[in-house]
């Protein structure tokens, strides 16, 4: 009876449990039981397979598993709050435990000799990526470093007293790249366990990435790429004697672990086991029973926070939004929101809404191909694809005012017109000087006749604008390349083309002079242009004389205007055809619009008035959206609203699609009557979106964006040949392990497999709408690293900072705190503290807020009030207390001669604190440019062009000391410090430094992350698979620059694990040696002038 009754349930419930081959990951072996992540969670099943029991289920993921020599107890890494963490629980089941409270990026790696868990963490003073392994007690948490600077996988050998190591790899900097063969290769190193002598690194011959380190019966076994592919190779104990185990290629190995002489690791989606003794290697057949909880269909509460596109129709009374790759049509009044209906396994962009409010417009990769697709405006069916011969991606959509031609661009930088009758495209325009996606900005004409677009006409490569007949019948290029022009609309009677263009040049600073003077800016650079489009025109805007009988009447129509702005009464008037342009002499009757300069982007514009948004100046300014009126009463711009984004005129020139400035997501939207000022109150105008709930299929959209993923990259690949892979061939190899995922980080991990294929840095995948736990405690810290001792928690040493900044101190080092190094921590907010685990639960969720400490110095008790900080800003602190060990190690052993500056990126802040400290070390002898461990960024022209800089005179001034011409430059000797993680375009600053010859490169040859990249390829869900997509190449031979391989030292030298880690810094003390001898052997020569000649005697004339 009661099995009877379990059929007919499982019958009736479609969502029952059932059994399924899964997509596992991270294998963890013990004896004969398996455990692995899947669905995010741990699971357990024996090594012969089966299916699999549940050990967590937790929201936050939980991986990297390891099982403790006595088979009791398995470690792991869980996301159970907002960092994750370390944890440990029984086999067996049970509550987890955490061990970790470094609120930051750790892993674990397995179990000690001594039964504690291994795991490597990014909390360590040091530079960016710095990382240390770690072992904890799981019993008493204590908590021990290892002394090796960047160890982050190792291996122990108990019996030989050793230790195996790796450093560095790319499964620290998440690129996903075969057979990589640059700087950042993983390494393996030897030291011995009691720290009796520096490690040595094994196999340095071998021009491949070796990690994964695991010993066994005399033999280290190991991941190695040498072959293309991470394959398993093991070697004897001094690095001597490789033997491959496995020759794979179709997949790679991935995260083997090595147990009783098993190897377990993952291949594809599965779990393969390798027995040592009989060499047999299988895939362990595991199923889970599962109801899969993350495949089945939810609905999304915010899909705002997806949104792609907004777009208002032509008559401004509804709206329609793009989000998660669905749409909907709104509207600000009582009318029902429409959903369109697009596939759950489909993605649209870019949609626009059809003049006659039938159909909706937009590109869709319905059925696998990116097309143009109309669909329904009520919602009622499926779209039809307009286009069927799609061969790269497309960017926008333009539809004209008549309703019946589609303008779009595409990513060969070709304009094209759809005629939506017909169904014919014809190319109308192409550009070769301005970029891939260029057009974005185009107009319409009101009767549908011309296309106004703003693209580059020469390789000056400034915009410029140019007007096109619908027909093809003619082209003319409007303004020249002098000026950077954009955002052409035309006026709505015909007359004129009201443009945007870059001419206004104030110069701030005005004069070379001055500290920091960095070269002059020039803000509020845009005025506003017109162009008359028929000879004889009258300039709207041109003030009244003798000959402008009209001038009076068309001042008294303007204050008929101003009524019926204010009534929101617009009469209907019939529009006359308009008069056709009158091409010859066009480009010479420009006007300019009088008006201020500014900020000014996204130019509209309706029969009375211009629309415009100015960015405003300073870091601190918000976007506004102003109004012009056009006449020639002398109006100023004026402000229509406040911190608006973005926005639309609909196509009749009478509503206002207002999207308001947000610093993080999608802004209030609301549809407001055209004219000169929004209304006070615009609650009634906002866009009635408050109930849109998005329902997403996850196996549907997981399908799509594996596609998209594979599809974007072979639309935006630097290399159109792929590097010699058949894409087709990739994709057809890794599409059967999609139907295997089971939540979106697998979804992750089976794309890096595939995107791996091309073998590229800037490669990383990410993001995207993962599960997690909504109800979790935020770190918080003090800016100091905290040793328990007897009856609290020691300050050993609180993070040093410029000491002139006391905003950026650590929260203990700052103004009005009385705390000091050596100093006990006893108790936070009143709780006692003894531990870290109690401090981590005394400062969660407490950043930016103060909190009571309670100390004990020297006996006596005290209390004093800080403000803790968040992970990353500690993280920061950390970073900041190397730097500035260094600036004090160099500034004492220089004696005050060399300077010292580091660079963590090539970013905003990055060119700030170039800012800050270059123009410190100006007049040193010697300066040490520090980027290792620079992740990137774009601003390496500008560091190098102040490196550039000669003085070739100077001025003397009394009571001064002399001025170079030119000014603020260093003349003194420089040198250049790279390793192993310096990425990117801190790669492309030290490519230059030496084909320029500006300095030698001291350290470690770089990453090899050489080709540059937009990040235009967002999935659906936010996620990322990044693609490179601009190539470099030496402008002395055209040869391709540093990808793959990086950019070589001119003195190689190495940072040795153990003495890294101890404090020593090889490299620095190499560039501090190189700079001593320069300036003994060249020292720099003093600017003294000679006696001034006797009168009548003129000056050097140089020759």
């Amino acid at each position: 009876m009661k099995a009877g009754l379990v059929a007919l349930l499982l019958l009736l419930c479609p969502y029952a449990a059932h059994a399924e081959s899964i997509y596992a990951r991270g294998p963890a072996l013990h004896g004969d039981t398996l455990v692995f992540t899947a669905e995010g969670d741990l699971w357990r099943v024996a090594l012969a397979g089966g299916t699999a029991q549940r050990l967590t289920s937790h929201a936050g993921e939980e991986i990297e598993a390891s099982i403790s020599a006595d088979g009791r107890q398995v470690a792991f890494v869980a996301g159970y709050d907002a960092s994750a963490e370390v944890y440990v629980m029984p086999l067996a089941g049970g509550s987890p435990k955490r061990l970790s409270f470094d609120g930051a990026s750790v892993h674990v790696l397995g179990w000690t000799p001594d039964n504690e868990v291994l795991y490597s963490s990014s909390a360590v003073t040091g530079p960016g990526s710095s990382v240390v392994l770690r072992a904890v007690n799981p019993q008493t948490l204590a908590l021990r470093t290892l002394p090796f600077a960047d160890a982050n996988q190792a291996s122990f050998d108990a019996a030989g007293g050793s230790i195996f190591f790796t450093r560095f790899g790319l499964h620290i900097t998440g690129d996903h790249a075969r057979g990589y063969k640059g700087g950042a290769m993983a390494q393996i190193w030897r030291a011995p366990l009691d720290g009796a002598g520096e490690a040595t690194r094994l196999a340095g011959n071998v021009d491949a990435s070796l990690r994964q380190p695991m010993w066994w019966q005399g033999r280290l076994y190991h991941l190695s790429d040498e072959s293309g592919s991470d394959n398993l190779w093991s070697m004897a104990a001094d690095g001597s004697d490789r033997r491959a185990l496995t020759t794979y290629h179709e997949f790679e190995v991935r995260d083997p672990q090595l147990q009783d002489g098993h190897i377990v690791y993952q291949y594809g989606a599965d779990i393969r086991d390798i027995d040592l003794a009989s060499g047999t290697d299988r895939v362990v057949p595991i199923n889970l029973v599962s109801d899969f909880e993350q495949r089945r269909m939810r609905w999304l509460e915010k899909p705002l926070d997806y949104l792609d596109d907004v777009a208002l129709s032509a008559d401004g009374t509804r709206s329609v939004l793009v989000a998660r790759g669905a749409a909907t049509l709104a509207a600000t009044d009582a009318r029902r929101r429409i959903d369109l209906a697009v596939p759950k396994d489909a993605r649209i962009r870019s949609a626009v809404p059809g003049s006659d409010g039938k159909w909706i417009y937009a590109i869709s990769d319905i059925g696998g191909h990116e097309e143009i697709w109309r669909f329904p405006a009520d919602g009622s069916g499926p779209g039809e694809a307009l286009t069927h011969d799609s061969t790269v991606r497309r960017w926008h959509l333009f539809l004209s005012p008549d309703g019946k031609s589609l303008a779009f661009d595409d990513k060969q930088a070709r304009l094209s017109i759809l005629d939506l009758d017909s169904r014919k495209v014809r190319v109308v325009d192409s550009a070769a000087f301005s970029g891939d996606d260029i057009y974005a900005s185009l107009n319409w004409s009101t009767d549908s006749k011309y296309l106004a677009v703003a693209r580059a006409d020469s390789r000056e490569g400034r915009a410029q604008i140019v007007v096109l007949a619908r027909d093809g019948s003619r082209k003319a290029v409007l303004s020249s390349d002098r000026y950077e022009s954009a955002s052409a609309v035309f006026s709505r009677d015909g007359k004129w083309l009201y443009f945007l263009s870059d001419r206004e040049f104030v110069a701030t600073p005005r004069a070379p002079w001055g500290d920091r003077n960095m070269g002059p800016g020039f803000d509020r650079r845009t005025r506003i242009y017109a162009l008359a489009l028929q000879a004889g025109n009258r300039f709207p805007f041109q003030p009244a004389d003798e000959l402008s009988k009209d001038d009076k009447a068309a001042g008294k129509d303007k204050d008929e205007d101003r009524k019926s702005d204010k009534n929101g009464d617009r009469k209907e008037t019939k529009q006359p055809a308009l008069a056709a342009i009158d091409w010859d002499g066009l480009a010479g009757r420009l006007f300019e619009v009088p008006a201020a300069a500014g900020n000014f982007r996204a130019l509209a514009i309706d029969d009375k008035r211009l629309y415009f948004i100015d960015e405003g100046s300073g870091a601190e300014a918000r976007p506004q959206l102003k109004t012009l009126a056009i006449g020639n009463d002398g109006d100023e711009a004026k402000t229509f609203a406040e911190e608006i984004s973005s926005y639309q005129l609909s196509a009749d020139g009478k509503k206002l699609l207002l999207v308001k400035w947000s610093e993080h997501g999608a802004g209030a939207m609301f549809v407001v009557d055209a004219g000169d000022k929004a209304p006070e109150k615009m609650e009634k105008n906002k866009l009635r979106i408050g109930d849109w709930r998005l329902a997403v299929d996850p196996r549907a959209e997981w399908q799509q964006m594996f596609n998209d993923a594979w599809r974007m990259h072979r639309e935006f690949s630097f290399d159109p040949g792929m590097r010699g892979v058949d894409w087709d061939a990739v994709r057809a190899r890794y599409l059967p392990l999609l139907a295997r995922v089971t939540d979106r980080n697998e979804l992750e991990d089976l794309t890096g497999q595939m995107t791996a294929e091309l073998g590229i840095l800037h490669s990383q995948v990410r993001g995207g709408d993962k599960r997690h736990d909504d109800e979790v405690a935020k770190p918080a810290a003090l800016g100091a690293e905290l040793l328990p001792v007897d009856n609290g928690l020691k300050l050993a040493h609180i993070y040093r900072s410029d000491a002139e900044l006391p905003n950026e101190r650590a929260p203990l080092a700052r103004p009005g705190v009385d705390a000091r190094e050596g100093d006990v921590l006893t108790a936070i907010n009143g709780q006692p503290v003894r531990s870290l685990a109690d401090v981590a639960a005394a400062l969660a969720n407490q950043a930016g807020k103060q909190v009571l400490l309670a100390f004990n110095r020297d006996g006596k008790a005290l209390q004093t009030v800080a403000t803790p900080v968040d992970s990353r800003s500690e993280s920061g602190l950390r970073y900041g207390d190397w730097e500035e060990d260094r600036r004090q190690r160099v500034l004492a052993s220089g004696k005050g001669r060399i300077g010292y500056l580091h660079l963590r990126a090539m970013g905003p802040d990055d060119i700030a604190a170039f800012a800050r400290e270059f123009y410190t070390n100006i007049h040193r002898e010697g300066l040490i440019i520090d980027v290792r461990r620079n992740n990137g960024g774009n601003i390496d022209s500008w560091i190098i062009e102040k490196l550039l800089r000669r003085a070739w005179a100077f001025w003397t001034y009394p009571q001064s000391p002399p001025e170079t011409n030119m000014q603020q430059t260093f003349r003194g000797h420089l040198a250049v410090l790279i390793d192993e993680r310096t990425y990117s375009d801190g790669e492309t600053f030290a490519a230059g430094i030496k084909a320029l010859k500006l300095a030698p490169l001291i350290g470690q040859r770089t990453a090899g992350a050489g080709i540059w990249l937009s990040g235009r390829n967002s999935l659906v869900d936010g996620g990322m698979a990044r693609i490179a997509e601009f190539p470099q190449f030496s402008a002395e031979n055209g040869r391709w620059l540093i990808e793959g391989r990086g950019v070589s030292p001119d003195i190689a030298v190495t940072n040795p694990p153990m003495a890294t880690f101890n404090g020593a810094d090889a490299q620095l003390d190499a560039a501090l040696a190189y700079l001593e001898n320069k300036i003994a052997t060249e020292p720099l020569q003093p600017i003294t002038p000679q006696a001034l000649p006797p009168r009548g005697e003129p000056g050097w004339d140089m020759q």
